[in-house]
């Protein structure tokens, strides 16, 4: 079992206690984060008739619209991830297609080039019996 960690922190100009399995200087930064957008929304025109619940929430709602903009980023990349691995497989079957027509390629050579030879040994030896011939003959 994870211990937890409890730190007090200032929110809103008021002291909250947090306790939590993350590490103190992680909770803290939330309370800064949270504490930041509050004085935003405190600071604002508007916020002169708010109260301090109707800035927590207004806060709240800032908060969650950021995390859901992140959310939804996530998701296309995500998606983008999915696509780009779907065009990665088809590189590599395309790719390994190639490797085995290179093969066969390569064994298509061989076979030329020893049919090639096939044909030079016999070349050379109607020309040797072709000069032999000239040789008796001559």
């Amino acid at each position: 079992m994870t211990p937890k960690n409890k730190i007090e922190v200032l929110i809103g100009g008021k002291i909250y206690t947090l306790v939590g399995k993350e590490t103190q200087e992680y909770m803290q930064n939330l309370a800064l984060y949270i504490n930041k957008k509050m004085d935003q929304i405190s600071n604002s025109e508007m916020s002169k008739r708010l109260d301090t619940n109707m800035i927590s929430i207004l806060t709240s709602l800032n908060v969650a619209d950021e995390l859901f903009k992140q959310i939804e980023v996530c998701e296309q990349l995500k998606q983008e991830i999915q696509e780009k691995e779907k065009e990665v497989q088809l590189y590599q079957d395309e790719m390994g297609e190639l490797q085995q027509e290179n093969i066969e390629l390569k064994e298509v050579l061989q076979n030329a080039q020893l049919e090639a030879l096939q044909y030079k040994l016999e070349l050379q030896e109607y020309i040797e019996t072709f000069e032999e011939k000239k040789e008796k003959e001559g």
